[in-house]
């Protein structure tokens, strides 16, 4: 048991500093150890690792065979395929690892079932089905009738679906906590209640904390939603809060509903809903249906929102009424890093000195741990293929600058959750609805739902 790391205090020296004790960051860290096993790294938290998105998700592991269409069309069929893989890899990777440093993570390999709950969201994934299958990866993601759908979970709401066999499930924090504890003992110096207040470029950059600072030749920014506040990135990303509700131990109604593969579901929503089972039976139930912060600050909004906590509650005794009388124990809520095309943003800035990576839109937990391995790559000269990956350096369409950012996220994200809310009871969204909703696409954004 690694003891709690202290806050930063005083004046340090590092080669790489790393800001933010998240899965980016603490992939990056433990990626290093293993490339550059005496290079002096500093890792600044501003909470306690993990204590962030990294330790609240829905604890979802899969890569982006999903993601193909919009792959392909950004980066070409080979730029696609090197990607989609490279993410997929990352499930058996997160294995091993928790098999190699003693790590019980929860992992259980019981696949990515997305399915539709209302007519309006048939057929959502077969645009991606038809890619894989153009692309020879037929078996990453394959169609599910209505009967498959319900063999392996049994709602009455569930229609067809897709399954994507390589994907698996995490208890989040655990694996954060473990990581940390692995590059502590990897020596990685981690500073936890260590705020940075400001980044000081020049011939030697300068990270200043609360109570310190650190010297040193790189810097790794791996902040994720707070890069809606970061100078620079701040148009890059909004932060939209997600929650979710967790159930008492229900292990008769899961056996009841056919659920016992272990596999991560989510409706075909935008503001999604996701769902997943824990050792113990219980059900961890997700929704995207937080709101946004001013100028990129990550408040209460994102965590004490009792409003969304009670619309994610309803969305799963809807989706799943075998769960009506289900008693919820608890309830925590945080925040997702959009980005405009929903994938990540990585890249260097100040000449090739500050590296970043963000924007996981909802889907971290894997593409974190590729992310690691490419800044990691990056850090140490980018002289692999890691580093040449069509994601490294992607452009995007920025969001509009404050306040145009926060009413509009404020405005659209709303009108969002209501056109999902209507279509899913099978009624027709209000026009005011529809017209906001399907604005961020009008506009060039990969944002909103489809048609």
């Amino acid at each position: 048991m690694v003891a709690d790391a202290p806050s930063l205090a005083g004046a340090a020296d590092a080669d790489i500093t790393i800001i933010g004790g998240g899965y980016t960051g603490l992939w990056t860290a433990y990626m290093l150890t293993e490339r550059a096993p005496g290079a002096r790294i500093a890792l600044l938290e501003q909470d306690i690792c993990g204590g962030g998105p990294s330790g609240r998700n829905g604890g979802f592991l899969h890569g982006w065979w999903d993601q193909l269409p919009l792959l392909r069309e950004l980066y070409g069929a080979d730029g696609a395929l090197q990607l989609a893989r490279e993410a997929d890899a990352s499930v058996e990777a997160v294995r091993t690892w928790c098999e190699a440093h003693d790590v019980d993570a929860w992992f259980r390999r019981g696949g990515y079932l997305r399915v539709s709950a209302a007519p309006a969201q048939d057929g959502d994934w077969s645009a991606a089905v038809e890619a894989c299958r153009e692309l020879g990866e037929p078996e990453a993601l394959v169609e599910l009738t209505p009967d498959e759908v319900r063999s392996r979970c049994s709602s009455p709401r569930f229609r067809a679906g897709a399954l994507m066999r390589n994907a698996a499930t995490i208890q989040p924090a655990r694996l954060a906590r473990a990581l940390r504890r692995v590059i502590i003992e990897r020596g990685v110096r981690v500073f936890e209640k260590s705020p940075v207040l400001r980044l000081h470029p020049g011939r030697q950059l300068k990270v200043q904390t609360s109570s310190g600072s650190v010297t040193c030749e790189q810097v790794v920014l791996a902040i994720n939603a707070w890069a809606a506040g970061w100078p620079v990135l701040r148009r890059r990303v909004i932060a939209w809060g997600s929650y979710i509700a967790l159930t008492e131990p229900v292990p008769e109604l899961l056996r009841e509903m056919g659920w016992t593969g272990g596999e991560a579901i989510t409706d075909s929503r935008f503001t999604v809903h996701y769902f997943r089972t824990t050792p113990d039976g219980r059900v961890a139930f997700g929704a995207g249906v937080g709101a946004a912060g001013f100028g990129g600050r990550i408040g209460s909004a994102f965590t004490q929102d009792q409003h969304a906590v009670d619309r994610t509650i309803a969305g799963m005794r809807h989706l799943l009424p075998a769960l009506q009388a289900a008693q919820v124990d608890d309830a925590w809520g945080g925040p997702i890093d959009v980005s405009p095309n929903r994938l990540p943003l990585i890249g260097s800035m100040h000449g090739g000195r500050v590296h970043y990576a963000h924007g996981y839109s909802g889907n971290g937990v894997g593409p974190a741990h590729l992310a690691g391995r490419i800044l990691a790559s990056m850090v140490d000269g980018g002289g692999d293929e890691l580093a040449a990956l069509p994601i490294v350096g992607a452009s995007c369409m920025p969001f509009p600058p404050e306040p145009f950012r926060y009413v509009g996220a404020r405005v659209i994200r709303g009108a969002m959750v209501r056109h999902d809310e209507a279509t899913q009871r099978a009624v027709r969204p209000s026009r005011a609805d529809q017209m906001l909703a399907g604005l961020p696409r009008r506009l060039g954004y990969r944002l909103g739902p489809k048609g």
